[in-house]
């Protein structure tokens, strides 16, 4: 499984060198949708909070459905302020790219574990190599595509985890409620990116 995750994780960073801005020197998203994910990330980290109207959308009017992006704005902010405790030169822009494929290796543990719940440890293998190899995943985690996709996986594979884990207890009647709430608490974390 880390052979499986690192090394799909090496191939969706080789566009790295590739995403810096020749004018300013800085990491820029490889897509649009992105790049206003950065923009709020940023308006996030300088003003604490997301702006109420973003101006530079629909002019003259501006944008008011802001609620949408606010939660993985605030998560990749709050990824950049945690790495930023291990490493000091890490910038909020190399952090946006580089969150999915951080959250593509921690949806593949999920995934992982449930289908080994499912089936048995080398299914679960041979599915997460494939999973990780898919062209439309591919593309959706790659380095620069900073968009809903790669952290909704995450809380859909976990989500589904916890349910089977749940589902399959059948020992302790408690036990199975706390996983159930975990599924439902991680169900609502995927409906509020997506």
């Amino acid at each position: 499984l880390v052979n499986i995750i690192s090394f799909s994780f090496v191939l969706r960073i080789q566009n790295l060198d590739f995403l810096i801005d020749v004018t300013t020197g800085k990491y820029i998203p490889a897509d649009p949708d992105a790049m206003a994910f950065l923009r709020y990330a940023q308006y996030i980290l300088e003003h604490g909070k997301l702006m109420v109207v973003d101006t530079l959308r629909y002019f003259p009017y501006g944008f008011t459905g802001l609620q949408e992006f606010g939660f993985l704005s605030h998560t990749i902010v709050y990824l950049y302020q945690f790495l930023h405790i291990f490493s000091s030169s890490l910038t909020l822009e190399l952090v946006d790219i580089l969150y999915p494929p951080i959250a593509f290796g921690i949806s593949l543990i999920f995934f992982f574990l449930l289908v080994k719940n499912l089936f048995n440890e080398k299914v679960a293998l041979l599915s997460t190599a494939f999973l990780a190899f898919v062209p439309s995943y591919l593309f959706r985690t790659l380095t620069g595509i900073s968009d809903k996709e790669s952290l909704a996986t995450v809380f859909m594979f976990a989500a589904l985890y916890f349910y089977v884990i749940a589902w399959k207890n059948t020992q302790s009647k408690v036990k199975s409620i706390v996983y159930g709430g975990i599924a439902g608490i991680l169900t609502a974390l995927t409906n509020s990116i997506w």
